[in-house]
């Protein structure tokens, strides 16, 4: 019985004193380099708006949806590459299909 206490003190302890050093600090993101998209983001995001476009002009020229995404893309894009930060969720956004009721 006394092996099992001392061996739970010491585990609440090595907790206990690693905890501040796992944590990280409070009000600083943190910046990875997956954050920034990468030439080959910029590539897809350019190519799923010429397919937006495409789609746009040949079987769906009444829904603006198509050529709004293509529009939305393309901003997204210009961002980018002026070096504004954008993030995963809004690229992976780009990237979706258009959804059309």
């Amino acid at each position: 019985m006394k092996k099992l206490s001392t061996f739970f003190a010491v585990g609440t302890v090595a907790l206990t004193l690693s905890t501040p050093a796992l944590a990280g600090s409070v009000g600083i993101a943190r910046s990875y380099a997956s954050d920034q998209p990468d030439a080959q983001t910029i590539a897809s995001l350019e190519q799923a708006s010429g397919a937006a476009q495409r789609e746009a002009r040949a079987g769906n020229k009444d829904n603006p949806a198509f050529a709004r995404k293509s529009y939305e893309i393309d901003q997204l894009v210009q961002r980018v590459k002026s070096g504004q930060q954008v993030s995963q969720n809004q690229v992976d956004e780009a990237l979706r299909p258009v959804w059309i009721w």
